[in-house]
């Protein structure tokens, strides 16, 4: 048990740190593309996110975990397999909640931040929330079951797409604007997290 549990948490950060490194280009590579004006679009909008964001899923992920692995531990599958799909309809739920919240009050949070056109990033990464809240439920229940892979792959998948899309779309729109780059760059996390998502959901099925 104390190997697998060290070799799981070697997989999580090893995998952390990677994707760290891969967050820090992605910032300097953005910043080159969309310029220091179009990055203040884009921290006008992130912020937000990770404030609902740490609403939204901060400490399920471990919490689920605890309630499976202490079912797991008793060989009681059935009831491990019964919390993590209580925790998936709350996930859903809240981040359906938080995506429409920050969708609908887009425009007064980016005026009372002082950036109004900054409305346009946080709608595009709104619909993140969503997907980051059944990904909290996922991870938590792989956790709980010892698997710490696919929560490791999950985050490298998150940082690769991203930085794909997101410097794609920023480069294609930023002949729009600024506010357009912004956008860009920002839906590119929204995409990683379907992405990730996605990933999850196969190696859950499977």
């Amino acid at each position: 048990m104390h190997k697998s549990f060290a070799k799981g948490a070697a997989i999580l950060g090893g995998m952390g740190l990677i994707s760290k490194l891969i967050g820090a280009v992605y910032t300097i590579a953005t910043t080159y593309i969309i310029g220091t004006h179009g990055m203040s679009y884009y921290t006008t909008a992130f912020p937000v996110y990770t404030f609902l964001l740490a609403i939204s899923s901060a400490g399920l992920p471990v919490a689920i975990s605890k309630m499976v692995s202490e079912r797991v531990a008793m060989h009681d599958y059935k009831a491990a397999y019964a919390v993590f799909r209580k925790a998936m309809k709350a996930m859903i739920i809240i981040g359906f909640v938080t995506t429409v919240l920050m969708m609908a009050l887009s425009r007064p949070i980016a005026t009372i931040l002082g950036r109004p056109d900054a409305s346009l990033a946080i709608k595009a990464i709104a619909p993140s929330l969503f997907f980051v809240a059944i990904i909290s439920a996922f991870r938590g229940y792989f956790q709980g079951m010892q698997q710490m892979l696919p929560t490791a792959t999950s985050q490298i998948i998150e940082q690769i797409v991203k930085v794909v899309f997101g410097l794609l779309l920023s480069w294609l729109w930023i002949g729009k604007g600024e506010i357009y780059g912004a956008a860009g760059a920002v839906l590119g996390i929204t995409i990683s997290e379907a992405f990730a998502f996605i990933y999850l959901l196969i190696r859950y099925r499977v």
